[in-house]
């Protein structure tokens, strides 16, 4: 709950979220009904896996199936699922997940796509030929610490002791750590990645630090985690406690000056977070060394930074975004245009988020599609680009309108130039000037 990754990704109007609930959901009823297996309980389990599907993807599906496949594979479980009211239960669930693709087809009017051939190729052909979100094979070593702080220490050393102790640990924690095994290893082997794909894999690590907390954790392991993650909170604590000093430096470095307001907030929050941490040291020097009152001075300096951040930092951080001032300005400049005569070089959700279009946006990703919008629609056409996109859209302009008439700040500081978004305009005066 104090995760960076999740605190982040909750807060943002995507499915991910709800794919991790579904995910869990799903792996805690098998918990609750693996000694009762009936089809009752296999249809919640399927109805879970599929409902969840339908918001995001098949890892609603595919990631319960593989995080409680050590435990069905131990000791031949297996065998007790090998049963008609398993499969009864399966297709039950299946055909409600068809449904709304069998309703989309018989209500279509006139929209085209498939809908099963759409989940045909952002799940299975993504994962084994990506058409984008290609990063190298490694990157989940590097996004799941980075989405886990400030916690990532104490994770880090569960992860640690419980391999070392793999042969002596009880079933259940062997098959948290499986689990933790196979969901990295799948979403490692999927060409397609994205930092946000390995979230699933949250609750399991959770479940595992709790463990080596409160369970399988030797007392020189537990000590070295706690107090190591203790450290860190407190160098993060004591750095925003002492940012006034700092951000001469960050400015002369990138040339970013905070918001109003956010060096103060940065200064009293990082005051706040520290001090559950100095008491705690202050009673151990009294009472000697506490693993548990470390631990939960720990997770109340977690929860001040966390919750500081993304309830005040992150709002102030605000004032600098780009693309959502754009957007509301454009919207404002467009208010005598119908929506058909606006187009995307990329599809591009937040448009239609912000712009509130009434309709479909067309996607004109290469010159000839930009030249067909513009020989299809009459009055004047807005075109939006990312910066990255622009060279193709300029290409299939009319010359007099290959200069924007409007373009989203862009800070010196961003490292996101590319994505800055602009808006080209075609009308009658540039018309006649066609290439």
């Amino acid at each position: 709950l104090t995760t960076y990754g999740f605190l982040f990704w909750s807060r943002t109007a995507a499915a991910d979220i709800e794919n991790m609930a579904a995910i869990s959901l799903a792996c805690w009823w098998y918990v609750v009904k693996r000694e009762d297996p009936g089809f009752f309980s296999y249809l919640v389990f399927y109805l879970i896996c599929f409902i969840g599907s339908q918001f995001k993807g098949l890892t609603a599906f595919i990631i319960p199936v593989l995080a409680i496949l050590p435990d069905v594979l131990r000791n031949g479980r297996w065998r007790r699922h090998l049963s008609v009211s398993n499969v009864a239960a399966f297709i039950l669930g299946l055909c409600v997940y068809l449904v709304p693709f069998v309703y989309a087809t018989m209500t279509s009017k006139g929209y085209h796509d498939n809908g099963l051939a759409l989940v045909f190729q952002e799940n299975i052909k993504r994962y084994f030929e990506p058409f984008d979100h290609k990063e190298p094979f490694y990157v989940y070593f590097y996004y799941l610490p980075l989405l886990f702080l400030p916690w990532t220490p104490l994770l880090i050393a569960s992860l640690a002791h419980g391999m070392q102790r793999y042969k002596k640990l009880d079933f259940h924690t062997k098959w948290i750590l499986e689990a933790i095994v196979l969901i990295f290893v799948f979403f490692t082997l999927s060409g397609s990645r994205r930092s946000y794909y390995i979230l699933p894999v949250f609750p399991f690590c959770a479940a595992l630090m709790g463990a080596f907390l409160f369970h399988y954790g030797d007392k020189a392991w537990k000590r070295a985690g706690i107090t190591l993650q203790a450290l860190f909170l407190g160098a993060l604590a004591l750095l925003e406690t002492l940012s006034l000093l700092v951000w001469p430096l960050v400015k002369a470095k990138s040339g970013f000056v905070p918001p109003q307001g956010f060096k103060e907030a940065t200064m009293v929050l990082g005051t706040l977070a520290i001090l559950p941490l100095l008491a705690q040291w202050f009673r151990q020097r009294r009472m000697g060394h506490s693993s548990k009152g470390l631990f939960f001075a720990s997770a109340m300096g977690a929860a001040v930074l966390m919750a500081g951040f993304f309830t005040l930092q992150y709002n102030l951080l605000e004032a600098y975004r780009s693309e959502k001032p754009f957007l509301l300005e454009l919207k404002g400049k467009m208010a005598d245009i119908p929506s058909q005569n606006l187009a995307l070089s990329k599809n591009i959700a937040n448009v239609a988020f912000y712009m509130a279009m009434p309709g479909p946006i067309r996607v004109v990703r290469r010159g000839d599609q930009v030249r067909d919008f513009l020989d299809h629609t009459s009055g004047t056409r807005i075109i939006i680009s990312r910066g990255k996109d622009v060279k193709k859209i300029i290409s299939a302009l009319p010359t007099g309108c290959r200069t924007p008439f409007l373009k989203a700040r862009v800070w010196p500081w961003t490292s996101r130039k590319s994505k800055a978004m602009v808006a080209f305009k075609v009308d009658g005066r540039c018309q006649s000037t066609l290439p």
